[in-house]
């Protein structure tokens, strides 16, 4: 017996298939927001040839605000990430010096440019 599959019927997911989806739809689109926020940062650099490109900060706060919120989501993903136990010491240790760091910064310049 050979069964036909029609675009009519479609075939139940197991809910570890879903939820392996969104995971992997959502790494994907956190890794597009990463490449997005360099790229952001090397436009304003090539703009404001250095360190003119901070000014460029204070007139467009919207970008700035973007880019902070972005740091911190990703502040949250390293976080979730790090968090298992099943992760390598190298990863974890990264992660976490990667999350001071982020916060460091983005409290500089919440420090330097207020909110």
């Amino acid at each position: 017996m050979v069964m036909v599959q029609t675009p009519f019927i479609r075939a139940v997911e197991p809910a570890s298939a879903r939820s392996g989806r969104a995971s992997s739809l959502a790494a994907v689109a956190l890794a597009f927001l990463a490449s997005q926020h360099h790229n952001l940062h090397m436009f304003l650099l090539t703009v404001g040839l250095g360190g003119a490109a901070m000014r460029f900060m204070t007139v467009a706060p919207l970008v700035r605000d973007a880019m902070l919120g972005t740091s911190l989501a990703m502040v949250a993903a390293i976080g979730y990430q790090i968090r298992d136990a099943r992760r390598p010491a190298s990863t974890r240790v990264l992660g976490a010096i990667s999350i001071v760091a982020t916060l460091g910064l983005s409290a500089w310049s919440i420090t330097r440019f207020g909110f």
